[in-house]
């Protein structure tokens, strides 16, 4: 695992967060593509996934993400007429399942490969962060969802910083992790 891999785990994290749709005519696009962010996910966690049995699930979930992400796009570009809202909501009700459960597996990944190691201080805040990320992301689902577009763009900001604070948190986290190298003890080869 290197700074790289993580760094474009984190990446992807902050742009499955975020939301940021353009309407062309009856289309609906995200232009922080949750397919793009699954894919540089998928990158990234390629590099980790033989570290323990969390990452190799994390792995599983940003293939399952992207299959998601790409359904979702093409929900988000068939027009359905009367019914386009309640397919968008689905759409991006999809796309916010697997963003959580990602974070989730990743973090809970980052926690165990802490305990291999016998550095659970380093990430003893995580779980709390997590949840704070998730809530968040859950949040702006149900802004979004909603008609009022001035409540989106708050929450939007919301998320935008819960993020960001995550993704130092972790960063923080696995430079305490990782600043010996890379220890292969506990590794699942």
């Amino acid at each position: 695992m290197n700074k790289k891999n993580i760094s474009l785990i984190l990446l992807g994290i902050f742009m499955i967060s975020m939301r940021f749709m353009i309407t062309i005519g009856p289309v609906n696009i995200d232009i922080a593509n949750d397919i793009i962010a699954f894919i540089i996910i998928i990158i990234g966690v390629s590099g980790v996934a033989n570290r323990n049995k969390m990452f190799k699930k994390t792995r599983i979930n940003a293939f399952l993400g992207l299959v998601f992400a790409a359904g979702a796009q093409i929900l988000n570009c068939l027009s359905w007429g009367e019914a386009g809202a309640t397919m968008h909501s689905v759409a991006y009700g999809l796309t916010t399942v697997f963003a959580i459960y990602f974070s989730y597996y990743f973090t809970e990944a980052l926690i165990l490969e802490a305990k291999f190691q016998e550095k659970s201080a380093a990430t003893s805040s995580l779980n709390i962060t997590w949840l704070v990320l998730s809530a968040s992301i859950f949040v702006h689902f149900m802004a979004f969802s909603s008609v009022v577009n001035t409540a989106s763009i708050i929450v939007e900001a919301i998320i935008g910083i819960c993020a960001i604070y995550y993704c130092s948190t972790v960063l923080t986290a696995c430079k305490q992790l990782y600043m010996d190298g890379l220890p292969i003890k506990h590794m699942d080869i």
